[in-house]
């Protein structure tokens, strides 16, 4: 006669690790996604002065590319940052 007194908490303490193993990952992840847009960010602010300072120098057709490629790359890391947010958010939800 075998007694298992230990085999269900060791199955549900596994599953704790796995899934504190899982958020462990996705906030690293996600500090990573934060990083890169910040980066992407800042970079986008830079080129928009950049664009500001050709504007004043008379170059109107190259301020306005500069202007708007800062734009759009502004807007696409914003959009990315939030969406791995909410991704985030949802597989929590479901591990919880």
């Amino acid at each position: 006669m075998q007694l298992k007194f230990f085999k269900k908490p060791q199955i549900d303490e596994k599953y704790s690790d796995i899934k504190e193993e899982i958020i462990r990952e996705l906030l690293r992840q996600v500090r990573h996604s934060y990083n890169l847009a910040f980066g992407i960010t800042t970079a986008s602010a830079l080129m928009t002065l950049l664009g500001v300072g050709l504007l004043y120098l008379d170059k109107i057709s190259e301020a306005s590319i500069t202007t708007g490629g800062a734009a759009l790359a502004t807007i696409a890391s914003v959009q990315r940052a939030k969406q791995a947010k909410e991704e985030l958010r949802e597989i929590i939800d479901e591990l919880g």
